[in-house]
């Protein structure tokens, strides 16, 4: 298949013709790197839009899953890596979490070259077993109360669902005795076999064991005070009256620091292009998953104000080193 040529690139997303033809990218098949195990929405999202992007630039684009360290392995692989955009992150602003509670060393905005920001409209869910005897979001913290760390959260630790977890649990008073399960499909598989009480996992992935019967959804927690218009039928915490339980993630597409600004340029168009396929976006809004695609500048200025946000998070909810 031929690849799509700088320049075709450079007029259908507004570069400088000039600038794209001095860039020869890709040389080869694209890495893309993704801190999760196979089967949850980071990972399905990062496959539908690979597939689609390898049609798009002619090459091969190769999703390898690399969860350890909470992301740290597969960023340091993406960091040091040559700043010619054949290896990039996937992952999302999780990662920002990371960093802010010392579990990662290297700043996601100042040692890496942001390329693509993706806002992300949906939710994750506060999730428990379908025979769990919570049914309810107070009848759970209720029980965190008569019997203080006796209740089991599931959370990665420094992550995004630590932070979910932190601010519901600033929000109530609730004293969960929060526990290490690790991705999304980890703890899925935990909460229906017993081994944690609830859990926060992205909504689509849940949406599917709510159906099956296995597990059911309390709440959801998203970056706004509304209901996730993707899970219509369940409370989002902040309508609960948990008014402080509001965090949403981005998706972001890394690559080394240094890399050519045309390049960067040129790379942010073809994750665009992608993300403006009928058939890409179709398949992410049966995922529940709609991502919208934002240019350089912008997603350099969002990943930036995120980053602040998390820092002040993470410093409330002391959970900064």
């Amino acid at each position: 298949m031929a690849a799509l040529g700088a320049t075709a690139l450079a007029f259908g997303f507004g570069l400088d013709p000039a600038t794209a033809e001095a860039q020869d990218w890709p040389s080869g098949a694209v890495q893309l790197l993704v801190p999760a195990k196979a089967g949850g929405g980071t990972d399905a999202g990062a496959r539908i839009i690979s597939a689609q992007l390898q049609e798009q630039i002619g090459e091969g684009v190769v999703v390898v899953n690399s969860p350890g360290g909470g992301g740290a392995v597969a960023a340091e692989q993406v960091r040091t890596a040559d700043p010619d955009g054949q290896t990039l992150l996937y992952y999302h602003t999780g990662f920002l979490s990371t960093y802010h509670t010392g579990g990662y060393d290297h700043s996601p905005v100042e040692e890496f070259t942001t390329i693509a920001t993706f806002p992300v409209g949906g939710s994750f869910a506060l999730a428990v077993d379908a025979d769990s005897p919570y049914q309810s979001v107070d009848e759970l913290i209720a029980a965190t109360k008569e019997t203080p760390d006796k209740v089991t959260l599931g959370v990665q630790f420094r992550s995004g669902s630590h932070f979910m977890a932190g601010l519901l649990s600033k929000a109530s008073d609730a004293q969960f005795r929060m526990v290490e399960a690790g991705s999304d499909a980890d703890k899925l598989v935990q909460l229906q076999g017993g081994q944690i009480d609830a859990a926060f996992v992205n909504t689509p992935g849940t949406l599917q064991y709510v159906e099956n019967g296995d597990l059911r959804i309390l709440a959801t927690i998203a970056g706004n005070a509304e209901r996730d218009p993707g899970a219509p039928d369940f409370p989002s915490l902040h309508e609960l009256g948990y008014e402080e339980a509001v965090y949403g993630l981005d998706f972001i597409v890394l690559g080394p620091v240094g890399m050519d600004a045309g390049l960067v340029e040129q790379i942010n168009g073809a994750f665009a292009a992608v993300l403006g396929n009928a058939d890409v976006t179709e398949k992410l809004a049966q995922m529940r998953m709609p991502i919208s695609p934002m240019g350089v500048a912008e997603s350099q200025a969002r990943i930036a104000s995120s980053s602040d946000a998390v820092k002040a998070t993470a410093e409330m909810l002391g959970l900064t080193n």
